[in-house]
């Protein structure tokens, strides 16, 4: 299969072997299974899902980067290889690659395996979940999430946002910012634009949470200093599919209006 991210990546057995630098994704790519085929894959003005045969997978649309936007038709790859589409820097076509590893890791059998939590209907986001928490502590979160503003009455907050508004941050800063913070909120699509292991390796003093329906609530990600995955998983997958399609779920919280729900694994031992 050929992959559009790191130069000169080895292929063995149809899935693409990375340059240490690239472990993050090769963990998560190497954890799936090699014989889940692939259904379909849609790319909608929103979201993108990978309908596979352990379950659908969903991620933000994220436009931008370079390079042709899909490798091969996805129903003639198995889903550990158009999972290597998350290497990409087309970002439309990592954007699929990430879908392709939600559809393995937010899958419902796979996610209660590892000890997620699906969170009732009626239940808050991440950021409401940990608000009190973060009182009078230095907060960084990486993305401008809707009404993120409401974490500034209990503590010292930055937003860091590649297309910064308002009071916002370009986020070059975050290599200024966050060796300092006490909690660092990073949004899922950090993995798609390939944001997420330097921020990572920035974040080795903070509390690090995932937040949002992108998120991949892979465990391997706590070796690599994540604290906490607040993502989703597909409860209604036929609604799901007709919501992308359609172009519904505009924001993260219309997306779990739409046969997805709130869920969140954490390190074990940890607490914020």
């Amino acid at each position: 299969m050929p992959v559009i991210g790191p130069e000169q990546p080895v292929t063995i057995e149809g899935v693409t072997r990375l340059p240490p630098e690239w472990g993050i994704y090769q963990d998560l790519i190497e954890d799936i299974p090699e014989d889940i085929g692939v259904r379909a894959a849609c790319v909608g003005p929103h979201w993108t899902y990978v309908d596979a045969e352990c379950g659908l997978g969903i991620a933000l649309t994220c436009p931008g980067g370079t390079g042709p936007e899909t490798a091969a038709d996805p129903s003639r790859l198995s889903l550990k290889e158009l999972a290597c589409q998350a290497v990409s820097w087309n970002f439309i076509a990592a954007s699929v690659g990430v879908a392709a590893l939600n559809a393995w890791y937010s899958s419902p059998a796979v996610a209660k395996k590892n000890g997620m939590v699906i969170e009732r209907k009626a239940s808050n986001d991440g950021f409401d979940f940990y608000h009190q928490a973060c009182t009078g502590k230095k907060v960084t979160v990486v993305g401008h999430f809707p009404m993120i503003e409401r974490l500034s009455d209990v503590c010292e907050l930055t937003v860091l946002e590649r297309d910064p508004h308002g009071s916002d941050v370009p986020d070059p800063a975050c290599e200024y910012l966050v060796p300092h913070q006490d909690v660092l909120f990073m949004t899922g699509v950090t993995l798609t634009n390939k944001a997420m292991p330097r921020l990572l390796q920035l974040s080795q003093k903070c509390n690090t949470i995932m937040v949002g329906p992108s998120v991949v609530p892979a465990p391997v990600l706590f070796d690599y200093g994540v604290d906490c995955l607040a993502g989703s998983v597909v409860t209604d997958p036929e609604r799901a599919r007709a919501s992308i399609v359609a172009g519904d779920g505009s924001s993260g919280a219309d997306i779990f209006k739409c046969g997805v729900q709130k869920m969140r694994l954490e390190r074990p031992g940890w607490a914020l």
